[in-house]
């Protein structure tokens, strides 16, 4: 079987895979499943030709956040899977067996391994959940979906655009309605919603009652973004799924938002909600666009790949016209990296349905990901147009025009974007965009509420340090807010040492309060960690000329830029101005 994705070779947290190869059918397919859902897996495809077998298996199993070890009769027969296993147990690498059949653990891998959380694949019906989920836990490798992707301060700007969208936007699949929500009915509370059976027995118990309900509960869906209309509209399809049980599209819009809770909650008794809901959807009426559209997401979170492709290709088949089932087959296609079909069904679903919001926004985001950062912006300044309140689409807009080279543009779309709902993602962009502008005072403004808000951002206290020490003149200030960072990102980097992102922040922090020794012990991590990061070169070069290290720091500066890294981010640093202009930069530039 074909390798289903390229092993991971950045700096986030990844897991280390041991298997035995005739076993790669059902590793692989886990994998890609886990893949799609945002882990990111090392496994033998990264082994680049020439480069020394031992020394770079020894390298990613030593810098791997966790070590799944596929248990089978094979696996615990191969030297290679058991010297792999010894040398993670040696190194305090977190492992996870995951038995494949009902081969027991020999001899001393058994007692090392007898207190470990284990799962089986063939005994556990929501096996892959299960796996998600422990890969997740504490000092896991799946980012948070709600929180913004870490970005130095004076380095690049913060791509919260792709964070704010995906954590709902891409979870979000109904059909756009210009319904207004009824005046007349008033929505339960969420808690209420959850109910079996709607106690509700008013005059409303007709089937076009249910109907006004239902189209209710998609007008507030289309506007997630404001209040608490997602609790209103769960309230509004429980209502109409009671008053009329036969009717299909309610459940499956009740089990979308209840999806979208569990991904937004990790709680997994809204999945299970979630679950029925879409299950009773599909018995009900399965020739429903719609209800395919919500079996396929719900596929997609349980990380069953193959089913959800099915279903969402399903809904096409059954309704080419339909916008949304367009849009999520598109979606899906992307994670897989089928680039072209993405392309064609996005732009169908456009055509299809031009003023959708949810449309224009996935697109949007397929786009900013792919640094399409005009293209981007042209969608979501659409979107603003349709609905000028969308502070989600403002912040967005913002982060594309502030990646274009837009800044003054950007930093009036995140003000507008805060005087309508004040948030951490959108004050944090704003303060990175006026950094960018060198207006430091507006950006240590900003920096400031974004921690009212989120106090135990270590990189939000980090940046705050670093506008302080451009403004001069405010050197106490500045040092208190490195060590406020330095304090809360020591307590990260105890829940997982081997996080290479860590430890470069924490180098930088230790640099620019003045504490070389433990500034190079930090630096020394995350580079031997992650040698071939080009952000992670960054750091070190930064880092040693803060230490006035400048040999060490060109070294690093041109490996960074020959590794990828962005020149014109380099120069946006205050710190590496006289590094730039050594002549020895010059070529490399």
């Amino acid at each position: 079987m074909d390798k289903p994705f390229a092993a991971y070779r950045g700096t986030d947290p990844y897991v280390f895979v041991c298997y035995a190869h005739r076993n790669a059918d059902r590793v692989y397919k886990d994998l890609a499943a886990l893949h799609e859902s945002g882990i990111n897996f090392w496994y033998d495809e990264g082994i680049p030709a020439g480069t020394a077998w031992r020394a770079e298996i020894a390298s990613a199993i030593s810098g791997a956040a966790k070590f799944i070890f596929f248990v089978s009769s094979h696996s615990v027969q191969s030297k290679h899977c058991l010297n792999e296993v010894d040398y993670a147990l040696n190194n305090d690498v977190d492992i996870l067996p995951v038995f494949l059949d009902d081969q027991p653990l020999p001899g001393e891998l058994g007692l090392a391994l007898n207190r470990v959380q284990a799962l089986y694949r063939e005994r556990d019906s929501r096996y892959l959940e299960h796996l998600l989920s422990a890969l997740r836990g504490e000092a896991g490798v799946g980012a948070s979906r709600d929180r913004p992707a870490r970005s130095r301060f004076k380095h690049r700007v913060l791509a919260v655009t792709a964070v704010v969208a995906l954590a709902l936007a891409s979870l979000l699949v109904w059909q756009q309605t210009t319904t207004e929500p009824q005046g007349a009915s008033t929505p339960r509370s969420s808690a209420d919603a959850d109910a079996d059976t709607d106690t509700d027995t008013d005059t409303d118990t007709g089937a076009e009652s249910a109907f006004d309900r239902y189209l209710s509960g998609l007008a507030l869906m289309e506007r997630w973004d404001k209040g608490d209309n997602l609790d209103q509209a769960l309230a509004l399809f429980s209502q109409a799924a009671t008053i009329d049980p036969s009717f299909a599209l309610a459940f499956a819009r009740m089990g979308e938002v209840q999806r979208i809770k569990y991904a937004l909650t990790r709680d997994d008794a809204w999945l299970d909600k979630a679950t029925k809901s879409v299950e009773q959807a599909y018995r009900l009426d399965p020739e429903l666009a719609p209800v395919q559209v919500a079996f396929g997401r719900l596929q997609s979170t349980r990380g069953n790949t193959d089913l959800a492709v099915a279903a969402l290709e399903k809904a096409v088949d059954i309704d080419p016209n339909d916008a949304i089932a367009n849009q999520s087959l598109a979606a899906i296609y992307a994670r897989l990296g089928r680039r072209d079909d993405a392309e064609t069904l996005y732009k169908r679903a456009l055509a299809l349905d031009p003023d959708n919001l949810f449309v224009l926004d996935d697109y949007a985001n397929y786009l900013f990901r792919q640094s399409r950062y005009d293209e981007a912006a042209t969608y979501w300044q659409r979107m603003i147009r349709l609905a000028p309140d969308h502070y989600v689409a403002l912040v967005n807009l913002g982060s594309a025009l502030n990646e274009s080279g837009k800044v003054p543009e950007a930093i009036a779309a995140y003000e507008k974007a805060i005087a309508i709902r004040p948030t951490y993602i959108a004050y944090s962009s704003l303060a990175t965009a006026n950094g960018r502008a060198k207006r430091y005072p507006e950006a240590v403004a900003a920096l400031k509420k974004a921690l009212e808000i989120e106090d135990s951002d270590w990189e939000g206290w980090g940046n705050l340090g670093y506008a302080y020490s451009w403004m001069g003149g405010m050197e106490a200030q500045s040092k208190a807010a490195f060590n406020r960072a330095i304090e809360l990102a020591e307590e990260a980097r105890k829940r997982n040492s081997r996080d290479p992102d860590v430890n470069s922040y924490l180098a930088l922090y230790y640099a620019k309060t003045g504490q070389p020794e433990l500034a190079i012990q930090r630096l020394e991590t995350a580079v031997s960690l992650s040698p071939d990061a080009a952000a992670i070169q960054a750091a070190a070069a930064e880092t040693y000329e803060l230490l006035g290290r400048r040999d060490h720091a060109v070294r690093s500066a041109k490996q960074a830029l020959k590794l990828g890294f962005p020149r014109q981010v380099l120069g946006r640093n205050p710190d590496l101005s006289e590094l730039l202009a050594d002549p020895r930069m010059q070529a490399a530039l």
